[in-house]
């Protein structure tokens, strides 16, 4: 009993954390000015598709129905590391980094933080030092 209570609580957090992060800022933004509108899922999609077409049949496939499964943006943010691998497995490491990372500019406002892991993934120093 105590185990469900906690999983129930532990769940309405995730959700109250995700709504915070997602939900009603993003939707009180759009109406901003100066703020990009909401991604056509479908755009992404269909640039992730092309993005594993040269992948073998099986890689293709796979990478197809969970595409077609992703029901946000987030969603198909998150597929991006299944892509990955599948590119990698198939064409190699340099290519799944550049085929995956051409696909960053399609969740522009859809995903909190997207332009910023994209501005410090540049492989420069950043003074950072170990402590």
């Amino acid at each position: 009993m105590l185990q469900m209570e906690f999983g129930m609580d532990m769940t309405s957090r995730v959700q109250r954390w995700l709504a915070s992060a997602w939900g009603p800022q993003h939707e009180g933004a759009a109406g901003c000015e100066g703020a990009s509108p909401p991604p056509n899922l479908d755009d992404i999609r269909q640039a992730m598709r092309m993005a594993v077409a040269p992948c073998s049949d099986e890689h293709r496939a796979r990478a197809a129905g969970q595409i077609a499964r992703a029901a946000s943006a987030v969603e198909l943010w998150l597929l991006r590391s299944s892509l990955y691998q599948y590119l990698a497995q198939d064409l190699g490491q340099a290519e799944a980094q550049r085929r995956t990372a051409d696909l960053l500019p399609l969740f522009g406002g859809a995903v909190p933080g997207v332009a910023q892991r994209r501005q410090i993934a540049d492989n420069r120093p950043h003074d950072q030092r170990l402590h």
